[in-house]
């Protein structure tokens, strides 16, 4: 393979990598467990702490019990996307940002984080093989008035 084609399927893979990682978020946004789950390997590890390390069906039940049956809008953001591309497999960083709303209680929360993945192309394309979430700021409030701030020391 030519350097030019190297380079070539590198950039695609990076531009697929992306988009599924925003199909991800935008399926947490839209609650949406099926789209969800299409964005991971049926045993990818999934390490979101506080709440705990679990794999794919875990995730979609946590996911349903904190999301989907509430009232609570939510919002999914990753950006500064670091990835390295080594043949079938791949890692990344990206910074997340998340807020949320809660209509019931008039509860908010703005945390950020970095998140560490891995990813296997497969036959359906790139796929989530390894995820980790590595908490850095959280801030919670109310729009009655009340907001606390938790700044974490990497």
């Amino acid at each position: 393979m030519s350097d030019l084609e190297q380079r070539l399927q590198t950039l695609e893979a990076e531009s697929a990598i992306r988009k599924l990682k925003a199909q991800y978020l935008n399926a947490c946004d839209a609650k949406d467990p099926e789209a969800i789950r299409a964005c991971f390997m049926e045993d990818a590890v999934i390490d979101y702490p506080p709440l705990g390390e679990f794999n794919l069906d875990g995730l979609i039940q946590i996911f349903t019990e904190m999301a989907v049956n509430t009232n609570i809008v939510d919002t999914h953001q990753a950006h500064n996307a670091e990835i390295s591309i080594d043949d079938d497999t791949a890692t990344a960083k990206w910074n997340f940002s998340y807020s949320m709303y809660d209509p019931d209680s008039k509860n908010y929360r703005l945390l950020t984080a970095f998140y560490h993945d891995k990813y296997q192309k497969t036959d359906n394309g790139w796929l989530i093989s390894y995820t980790r979430s590595e908490p850095r700021s959280v801030v919670d409030g109310s729009l009655d008035g009340d907001v606390k701030g938790n700044w974490i020391k990497a």
